[in-house]
């Protein structure tokens, strides 16, 4: 059965690779780092299946229990298990590329090869005001403006919940408006959760009323739900496990996420604390596919650093790239859909900690293949804090690392021989070669806010600071980005449903 599953990975790995026939230079595509040998894969895939069949997890919820051990799972020791023939299926079933899409179709995301796409995330509590430099309580205003401000920067693809609306008591009104806001504020795919399965038929109903607008069809996935289907170590979230399956249901993508604290709720090795993530993940990957064979699910193993002086998350420390690597090449491994969180700063400020916290680790993660990459653009504090200010700095940033992980054109042109002959007899320059304009703009990334000025224009301008310059940014996109792509019509009954 091993050697079956490790022939059939390697084939559709294979097949995944070859869906690729046109490249824009200016797309991510990852999965060329190799922090893993094919054996280490082996030897953590082995543990997963060891975890899932034989330690299994516990807390298993009345509806988790009945999809599972009627598709065949067992109880033992009150802990849910998984065979490893059962394992191994569903593996082979959900390897295969899912499609999220935006309100517009130029923001449609295709993942489950190698491209790579970068968002938002965090639900954090509180925002650094880009007008007073002051930490403060976050509202559902904030969510909005943030999602403007994000539906306008070119090199973040995907709009995950920023902040959490504080100003709203009500789980329900907090879940449907938190979704609503996103919606409203950007045309890109939307990222959001709901903390009760009795809420996901009436994200339905509001998806349904969008998706007659834009002119989507059901199968159109507008969103998909983030879901922490387990505590760690090994204990499932009763409540997440029904939403997902409610979701499932719905025909809604779930974002199967999983964050474990590496040392903490996690072993303390890497490789341990991998497996065990790995594990955990799959776990609510299969669940999903208990219910639906044909459910769009997507693995996000995340494997967070402790600082173990403290006990806190330190998603700025240099185990983390690591672990991010690790775990996007086993979903590369699995040829899964997948997701990692990557650019969780421990900078309380939008400084040099916090890009190169982020700069390192999300190069990491988008060189190994995680597909969707989240807290990629805006996060603060240990996921604690989000800054718009950050936000379009780190848009300058992903669109570096967007640019270095951008297919190689390797040929009889790109080589330049000829061009080199003509002007090493020639000018003795290439800047006035034709083929030097021609791709100026194809071939080269230039940044919005980074600057290039000479020293002595720098220094007429005013000296001016990147962070000064991104405030100044943020300002602009809010007063002329009025988020009307929804019909007023629209608006008005879907803010009768909630």
């Amino acid at each position: 059965m091993m050697a079956d599953g490790k022939d059939k990975r390697a084939r559709r790995r294979k097949n995944n690779s070859n869906r690729i026939t046109e490249i824009n230079n200016f797309l991510s595509f990852g999965g060329t780092l190799k922090v893993l040998s094919e054996s280490e894969c082996e030897s953590i895939h082995k543990t997963v299946l060891q975890i899932l069949s034989e330690i299994g997890l516990s807390e298993i919820s009345k509806k988790t229990k009945e999809v599972a051990t009627n598709a065949g799972a067992f109880i033992q020791n009150d802990r849910l298990c998984f065979p490893k023939a059962m394992i191994e299926e569903a593996i082979a079933g959900l390897s295969h590329p899912v499609i999220l899409h935006g309100q517009k179709s130029e923001n449609d995301l295709q993942i489950g090869g190698k491209e790579v796409y970068f968002g938002t995330g965090g639900a954090t509590p509180t925002i650094l005001d880009h007008k007073t430099n002051q930490f403060r309580e976050t509202t559902l205003t904030d969510l909005f403006d943030n999602a403007r401000l994000i539906d306008k920067l070119e090199n973040v693809d995907f709009f995950s919940r920023t902040v959490i609306a504080r100003d709203i008591k009500s789980q329900r009104d907090l879940d449907l408006n938190t979704m609503f806001a996103s919606l409203r504020g950007t045309t890109k795919h939307v990222m959001t959760s709901v903390s009760n399965a009795n809420y996901v038929k009436e994200i339905r109903k509001i998806l349904d009323h969008i998706q007659s607008e834009v002119k989507a069809k059901n199968n159109k996935n507008l969103i998909s739900l983030n879901t922490n289907h387990v505590v760690s170590p090994l204990r499932f979230d009763p409540d997440s496990c029904d939403v997902l399956i409610e979701g499932v249901k719905s025909g809604i993508p779930i974002n199967v996420n999983t964050f474990a604290q590496v040392g903490a709720s996690s072993v303390v090795t890497l490789a341990g604390a991998i497996a065990q993530t790995l594990a955990e993940t799959m776990a609510g990957m299969i669940l999903g596919w208990m219910v639906d064979k044909n459910a769009t699910l997507i693995f996000g193993p995340r494997p967070m650093i402790t600082d173990l002086r403290t006990g806190a998350i330190s998603g700025g420390s240099a185990e983390q790239p690591i672990a991010t690597a690790m775990a996007g090449q086993m979903a590369q491994f699995y040829g899964f859909a997948n997701s990692a969180i990557s650019g969780a700063t421990d900078s309380k400020a939008p400084d040099s900690q916090a890009s190169f916290e982020k700069a390192t680790n999300i190069q990491m993660a988008a060189l190994s293949g995680v597909n969707l990459i989240t807290q990629a653009c805006g996060s603060l504090a240990s996921l604690m804090a989000t800054s718009f200010t950050a936000s379009v700095i780190d848009n300058d940033m992903l669109g570096v690392i967007r640019r270095s992980c951008g297919k190689l054109e390797i040929n009889k042109t790109t080589l330049g021989l000829d061009s080199i002959k003509n002007v090493v007899n020639g000018d003795g320059h290439f800047l006035g070669q034709p083929e030097t304009y021609d791709r100026m703009r194809s071939d080269y990334l230039y940044p919005n806010i980074s600057d290039r000025q000479n020293y002595e224009d720098w220094i007429d301008a005013g000296s001016p600071d990147i962070v000064e310059t991104a405030k100044n940014k943020v300002s602009e996109i809010l007063k002329k980005n009025n988020a009307d792509h929804l019909q007023p019509d629209t608006i008005r009954s879907i803010n009768e449903l909630i």
